[in-house]
C-alpha cells in the first residue's frame, strides 16, 4: 500500500463532526452565517450543511422564493467558508423544492450517507424552532437521532427547553461527552445530548430583508456581499 493510500485509508475511517443546519433561507442572511461560525467555533465540525427547505411544514401558506434562488443564495453565502457546505437535500426529484421534506426523514438520510465509525451528526435549530419541536413529524425520534445544537436568543431560558422533551427520553449525564465539548448541556438523552448555544445574537431577520428589499432600501451589512449582489441582480423580493 502506497502512502498515499494508508492516508486516505486512515482518512476514510477518521470520525468525522457533520453538522446540518436547515431553514427557510429566505435569503440566508448575516445572523444565520453567525450561528453557524460560533456552532463551528465551539464544535469544530468537518462539514456543515446548509439545506434550504422544500416547503417547511410549518410555513405552508407562507409565500416562499423559489427553490433554486433559496439555493443560490445558500451557495453564494458558503462560498467564504470552506467547510460550509450548501445541500440540495430537500431539493427533490426534480430539483423544484416543491415536496414536503420532514426534518427526521432529512436526518434520516445524513445517518445513511455519514455512517463511518464514530461519524458524529449534529443538527443547528434555533430556540423558538426547538420549542415547536412537539408539532414536528415523530419529534420524539428525532431527538435521538442526532445531537441538538440549540442557538439561544436572549429571553429563553433552558428550563423551557427541557419543558418540551419527553421525560422518557431524558437520561443520566455522560461525564465523558460532557469533557469532550465543555459547553451548556440542555438535556442528556438516551441517545443524543441537547446542547445549548449562549447569546448568538442577531438582530437581522430574513422578514427585515425582505421588506427593504422590497422597498428598495439597501440591504448592505444584512446579508453577505454575493448574496446581496445576487437579490439585486435577480429583483428578488421586489
Amino acid at each position: 500500500m502506497s502512502i498515499a493510500q494508508a492516508h486516505r485509508t486512515a482518512a476514510k475511517h477518521h470520525p468525522r463532526r457533520i453538522a446540518i443546519f436547515g431553514g427557510s433561507f429566505d435569503p440566508i442572511h448575516n445572523g444565520h452565517l453567525s450561528v453557524a461560525r460560533a456552532a463551528d467555533r465551539r464544535f469544530n465540525f468537518d462539514e456543515l450543511h446548509f439545506i434550504p427547505a422544500s416547503r417547511p411544514p410549518h410555513k405552508l401558506k407562507q409565500h416562499l422564493a423559489p427553490f433554486p434562488h433559496r439555493f443560490a443564495m445558500v451557495a453564494l453565502a458558503c462560498t467564504e467558508h470552506p467547510h460550509f457546505v450548501p445541500s440540495l437535500a430537500e431539493a427533490g426529484e426534480d430539483f423544484s423544492g416543491t415536496q414536503l421534506h420532514y426534518s427526521v426523514d432529512t436526518v434520516r438520510y445524513f445517518r445513511n450517507v455519514y455512517h463511518g465509525h464514530g461519524d458524529h451528526l449534529f443538527f443547528i435549530i434555533g430556540a423558538d424552532a426547538f420549542l415547536d419541536i412537539p408539532m414536528w413529524k415523530e419529534y420524539e425520534t428525532l431527538l435521538g437521532l442526532c445531537d441538538f445544537i440549540i442557538a439561544n436568543r436572549p429571553g429563553i431560558r433552558p428550563e423551557a427547553m427541557r419543558l418540551v422533551i419527553p421525560p422518557d427520553l431524558m437520561a443520566r449525564p455522560d461525564a465523558k461527552k460532557e469533557a469532550e465539548y465543555p459547553s451548556q448541556v440542555v438535556a442528556h438523552l438516551h441517545k443524543s445530548i441537547i446542547y445549548l448555544l449562549e447569546s448568538v445574537s442577531s438582530d437581522v431577520s430574513a422578514t427585515d430583508v425582505r421588506r427593504q428589499a422590497h422597498r428598495g432600501q439597501s440591504i448592505h451589512g444584512l446579508v453577505s456581499a454575493r448574496v446581496e449582489e445576487y437579490i439585486l441582480k435577480q429583483g428578488l423580493y421586489r
